[in-house]
């Protein structure tokens, strides 16, 4: 029998796990009644909580991201501080009632991404999630340090009637905070939630297809040109197709883009946000959900979604554009202008529909703006490779299926496996 050696963590994760053993350490010191108990809490307190920002920072300057940090860094956080709260609460120092409230939360949010993994999808940080962890890590110390000044005799100088006086309302704060987070953590996955926009029908699953030319008038693919290709969408829309809220897009074609107007010429493709024209009057209210309206350039692009096109349909009646208003947040007003656009030579009246499978990145590329990703096109090229990234599907296979075949279905077009 061949023995294999357990493979080493790497520093961010020894950081974690040693951080794991403080909060039993930890524990310990505030079970038992000696003389420096707080004071050793509150070392061992300020220490853990110093790891929990050097693991992550090392990890991601380092390339050092691993599924095992994605699991115990959150747990090993929840468990240094709900546990702490818990024994601030029996020390009569923690308001019982807010450390309930508090644990609901993490519970609460345990069971959103419990489903959000068995939809196959990933949710996101939110940097409110930061100021969650930020503000109960202050009122904690507040509290270990009065009670260790109490601890030499210090109780009564004006730093300990200061903390005292502070206690309370940093609580509060740290309360309203967690609160918070958890409603944003709901309202941004209200769609996964729902599933969909609509109800979809009861049909079997079928599977998807490759990249098809079905359609009303041609919609030829054209053979992928080389490099990383990118699909130019308003930013609003992105997250859309980011979070499975809707799975086509639908495109008439920029200026940029010649006589006939949009080509589908990549069947994979990242999705690049943008707001160069992005008009929120033209988008559904639901919309908002997924980006708060703002008119400030980005300093910066991120790709977090690349997507794969199953079928590429050109609509060239408006009946058709009509039967999949349920499952987009364009407005009509926006849809007619570019359907019955066709003041260039050779252009007709119509849209291009791509039904397309999105895939979310663990790790999100940032970009810094360029000439090249300026101007009225569907196509830039990007310096990222989305071969290298670890990717998951942001809508579950049965679900895509029974999806996609409502969408065909709406513009009588048969699902062929």
């Amino acid at each position: 029998m061949t023995l294999r050696r357990a493979p080493a963590l790497n520093l961010p994760n020894q950081l974690t796990v040693m951080r794991l053993g403080m909060c039993g350490l930890l524990l310990i010191s505030l079970s038992f009644d000696w003389p420096y108990a707080a004071t050793t809490a509150l070392l061992i307190f300020a220490i853990a909580s110093l790891t929990d920002w050097l693991d992550g920072a090392i990890a991601r300057s380092r390339g050092l991201v691993t599924d095992l940090g994605k699991l115990l860094d959150p747990l090993a956080d929840k468990i240094l501080i709900i546990g702490t709260l818990v024994a601030l609460v029996w020390d009569h120092v923690a308001p019982m009632w807010m450390v309930v409230v508090i644990i609901a939360r993490e519970f609460l949010i345990t069971g959103l991404r419990m489903i959000a993994a068995h939809k196959q999808r990933i949710m996101a940080a939110e940097r409110v999630g930061k100021h969650k962890t930020i503000s109960q890590i202050v009122a904690i110390l507040t509290s270990l340090t009065y009670l260790s000044l109490g601890e030499f005799g210090l109780q009564n100088t004006r730093i300990a009637h200061a903390l005292a006086f502070a206690e309370t309302p940093f609580y509060w704060i740290a309360l309203v905070i967690t609160v918070v987070s958890g409603a944003i953590y709901f309202w941004r996955n209200t769609a996964m939630l729902n599933d969909t926009l609509a109800d979809p029908p009861e049909a079997a699953p079928v599977a998807p297809i490759p990249v098809a030319t079905i359609d009303s008038a041609p919609a030829p693919v054209e053979p992928a040109a080389p490099g990383n290709p990118a699909f130019k969408e308003w930013e609003a829309i992105v997250e859309a197709l980011g979070h499975g809220a809707q799975i086509v897009l639908l495109r008439k074609g920029g200026i940029a883009e010649g006589r006939a107007g949009f080509k589908v010429k990549h069947p994979k493709f990242w999705l690049f946000p943008t707001r160069f024209h992005q008009q929120w009057e033209k988008t559904k209210p639901e919309l908002r959900r997924y980006l708060t309206p703002t008119v400030e350039a980005p300093k910066e692009f991120s790709l977090s979604y690349f997507a794969e096109v199953t079928d590429a349909i050109y609509l060239s009646t408006w009946e058709q554009v009509e039967r999949l208003s349920g499952v987009h947040f364009w407005g009509e007003e926006i849809l007619r202008e570019r359907f019955g656009y066709h003041e260039r030579p050779g252009m007709e009246a119509g849209l291009h529909l791509l039904i397309v499978r999105v895939y979310r990145i663990n790790l999100p590329h940032l970009l810094a703006p360029s000439p090249a990703y300026e101007g009225c096109k569907s196509w830039i090229e990007v310096p990222v490779d989305w071969s290298r990234d670890i990717a998951a599907p942001v809508v579950r296979d049965e679900e895509f299926a029974t999806r996609r075949s409502q969408i065909l279905a709406a513009v009588a077009i048969p699902a062929a496996a």
